[in-house]
């Protein structure tokens, strides 16, 4: 009972965020603001929720997985989509269950990427991707649409957290082509010398499911 009012919270405060009506936190009414009052922190869940739309990106919050298929099916559907890529088996459990086609071998054929990541990126709404999500590939090379499927728990603040997150994972094995993307626009490289400095206009979907406690 607690955990779903917890989502169904969450859930509220991102439609509050996205149509720029602040939120009391506990009682779900528009906060009064003093003239005098210290400005509070937006926690990191909102505020990337409210970067990453504003950049473009197409967020969708999911509860459990059964939403992720009913989304899934919805993007495919609007969006004429008829084969995914797909190279991870988490993932592709997920596509299967949605009773969508996907690939791990037709790069070339399909009309969309579906990926993981590393981490969002809170403060400028960026999804924190390396070579382990996009398979060596620039993502020139990728199809059109691009859906990240993330959990609650990879949000960060910042790039410095995301890469210490990356060195902690990895442990010392670093992946090459760390980049964050958000919205149709590619930010700059993090690393620098596999840097670009191009731009995407990719329809980016980010389908962000609660972690299962």
């Amino acid at each position: 009972m607690e955990e779903s009012k917890k989502k169904k919270g969450f859930f509220g405060k991102v439609f509050s965020v996205l149509s720029g009506k602040p939120e009391d936190e506990n009682h779900g009414k528009p906060a009064k603001k003093g003239e005098f009052a210290p400005r509070q922190k937006e926690p990191v869940d909102l505020a990337f929720v409210k970067n990453f739309t504003e950049s473009g990106g197409k967020f969708l919050y999911c509860e459990n997985e059964s939403d992720a298929y009913d989304f899934l099916k919805n993007i495919t559907r609007e969006s004429g989509i008829s084969l995914i890529f797909c190279k991870d088996p988490n993932l592709q459990s997920i596509l299967g269950n949605a009773g969508l086609n996907y690939t791990d071998t037709g790069l070339a054929q399909a009309d969309a990427f579906c990926a993981d990541c590393e981490f969002l990126i809170s403060f400028n709404g960026g999804i924190m991707i390396s070579e382990n999500q996009t398979r060596g590939k620039k993502l020139t090379e990728l199809p059109e649409t691009f859906i990240t499927i993330a959990r609650t728990s990879q949000i960060v603040e910042n790039l410095r957290s995301g890469l210490t997150g990356i060195r902690e994972r990895y442990k010392g094995s670093i992946p090459s082509q760390i980049t964050t993307i958000k919205g149709p626009v590619k930010e700059a490289d993090i690393d620098q010398s596999t840097s670009s400095g191009t731009t995407c206009t990719k329809d980016i979907y980010l389908l962000l499911l609660e972690d299962q406690l």
